[in-house]
């Protein structure tokens, strides 16, 4: 879920002119071209961080376990952040 939505995001931004080199990168300029601008809400930003975080802790923290119970509730939310990621896409191609 956490790169289909970074690949979105990464879409967004350079049609929009930035480009993003890192992950976090990514995280921030999302955040300050389309966050705190109004375009994308605060708790589409809140999910973004969270599966970001999520895959920070799954690839790099020793022993962690995701489990299905903590990611299954963020399935439809992520299709749905996607789906908006791309409406602003088209409207600006």
């Amino acid at each position: 879920m956490y790169y289909a939505c970074y690949y979105a995001v990464t879409a967004l931004l350079l049609t929009h002119g930035h480009m993003a080199y890192t992950h976090g990168g990514a995280k921030g300029l999302l955040g300050k071209y389309f966050v705190i601008t109004n375009i994308i809400s605060e708790e589409q930003n809140k999910l973004y961080g969270k599966l970001f975080d999520l895959r920070q802790n799954g690839d790099y923290s020793d022993w962690i376990t995701i489990m299905e119970e903590n990611i299954k509730p963020l399935l439809e939310p992520a299709e749905k952040f996607i789906a908006e990621i791309e409406n602003l896409i088209n409207k600006n191609s």
